[in-house]
């Protein structure tokens, strides 16, 4: 490891080789507007009734060291990386999250035999929560401004190219853990699965050399906290006759839920 940065906002510390540029998504995405939740006056976020919410998110501080335990962790485990977690990276890498996400949420649609109408209510479900998930991500990451690990450390090469924008919490991650705790509450077989993909989908990042640990364990977190939030406000919609709209399908199906396109020898934890 070379010379380490020693500036502590993602703002002030130009990428490797570059002059530092706002390319990318910009602070904006965390002001979009929100389906599920609202903006309080102090900045916050409150639910649809007004409440406020402290998301499951931890403050960066001191004890969390992204500039040395967490980047040491990166360059370990890019500096080792097994051809799995090499196609790992590159799979879930492709694009954005959704890419590898919403497939499988064809596959569970059609495997249950979702009826249109539910399929179109729970498609609206899952992307209007990763909207929300996603923009409060975006809130987050330029409120903590916490630099890449090629920017702390300019002499590591990660093993893909480092998004430019903040990195915690990590995107992939908070999409995943959305996606995952939605969708097993509607497919309760596939829970273990679910979570498993949306796990793999985190941990790629950390694969891929542009994520802290951190960033995927709290990021998976945020999202997970985003999922059951949607959950408890839709959990009572009912239609013009009274009856509670939402369907849980919990007789198991034999779903072969994709991806990946590779074997998986081994599970994430």
């Amino acid at each position: 490891m070379c010379h380490c940065n020693t500036e502590n906002r993602w703002d002030k510390i130009s990428y490797p080789q570059n002059e530092f540029t706002s390319l990318g998504e910009t602070p904006s995405g965390g002001s979009w507007p929100l389906y599920y939740f609202k903006r309080s006056p102090n900045g916050g976020f409150t639910d649809l009734n007004g409440n406020d919410i402290a998301f499951n998110i931890k403050i960066p501080d001191i004890s969390m060291d992204f500039s040395h335990s967490e980047l040491s962790k990166v360059i370990d485990i890019s500096y080792n990386l097994t051809d799995a977690e090499k196609t790992i990276a590159s799979y879930w890498g492709a694009g954005v999250p959704q890419n590898q996400l919403i497939p499988i949420l064809q596959t569970l649609i059609n495997a249950y035999g979702v009826p249109a109408v539910s399929a179109s209510r729970l498609y609206s479900i899952v992307s209007n929560a990763t909207n929300d998930a996603m923009v409060i991500c975006w809130y987050y990451k330029y409120a903590f401004q916490i630099p890449r690990p090629v920017q702390y450390d300019p002499c590591f090469t990660p093993y893909l190219k480092t998004p430019e924008h903040p990195s915690y919490p990590a995107g992939h991650a908070v999409s995943a853990g959305c996606f995952a705790g939605i969708l097993s509450h509607f497919f309760p077989a596939e829970k273990e699965r679910l979570i498993e993909l949306a796990k793999e989908c985190s941990i790629s990042r950390l694969y891929a050399g542009v994520h802290y640990p951190l960033d995927l364990s709290e990021g998976y977190n945020l999202g997970l906290d985003v999922a059951n939030r949607v959950l408890d406000a839709i959990k009572n919609d009912k239609d013009s006759y009274g009856t509670i709209i939402d369907k849980v399908y919990s007789a198991p199906k034999d779903v072969s839920l994709m991806p990946p396109p590779y074997t998986q020898t081994f599970k994430f934890k």
